[in-house]
């Protein structure tokens, strides 16, 4: 967020504070890293907050957030000052969704994606356009992921820019200590 092309970590508190966090290239982060504050209050509103990468086109990591009471999806457009701008309402209800995560670039275009997992474990694509909205939703699975309590994006990882996915690889095991992986 802050434009040194390091990566930061956005920390909502108990409060509904929003913080975004700076500790710089290869920094370790801690309580003592030096932060922006984003919001002193009113965060915990969303029921899910997520970050896709930048798909205002603006070089800037952008904000997804999902009112909890109404379902409302919003985007927040992150500055040259490493804040965020107001929100800028995208849809009027998503409560369809059990989960939406923002997944990085996964088609190669250089702008973010979205994945949104239904209560029927149906789960949706949205592409980026570049201008602060998505695309029309596209399926990808059915009856997808039902077990799974954690879905976590991280963009094209296998470098083929094709927006798609192949059968599920077990990368390890032993992580049933964790409460989340991010």
């Amino acid at each position: 967020m802050s434009g040194d092309r390091c990566n930061d970590v956005l920390v909502r508190l108990k409060s509904g504070a929003l913080r975004a966090y700076k500790p710089g290239c290869g920094g370790v982060l801690k309580p003592s890293t030096a932060y922006t504050s984003l919001g002193t209050s009113g965060w915990n509103q969303y029921d899910v907050l997520t970050t896709p990468g930048d798909i205002s086109g603006d070089g800037r990591p952008d904000l997804i957030a999902r009112s909890a009471s109404t379902g409302t999806v919003y985007l927040y457009k992150g500055t040259s000052a490493g804040t965020l701008a107001a929100r800028v309402k995208l849809y009027a209800d998503w409560r369809t969704y059990k989960k939406v995560v923002g997944v990085g670039d996964l088609n190669g275009d250089g702008i973010g994606d979205l994945l949104a997992q239904d209560k029927a474990n149906n789960v949706y694509r949205y592409y980026g356009t570049g201008n602060g909205t998505f695309g029309a939703r596209v399926k990808l699975f059915g009856a997808w992921g039902g077990s799974y309590d954690t879905v976590v994006g991280v963009g094209d990882i296998t470098g083929d820019g094709k927006g798609s996915f192949g059968a599920r690889v077990k990368v390890s095991g032993g992580w049933q200590g964790y409460k989340g992986v991010i």
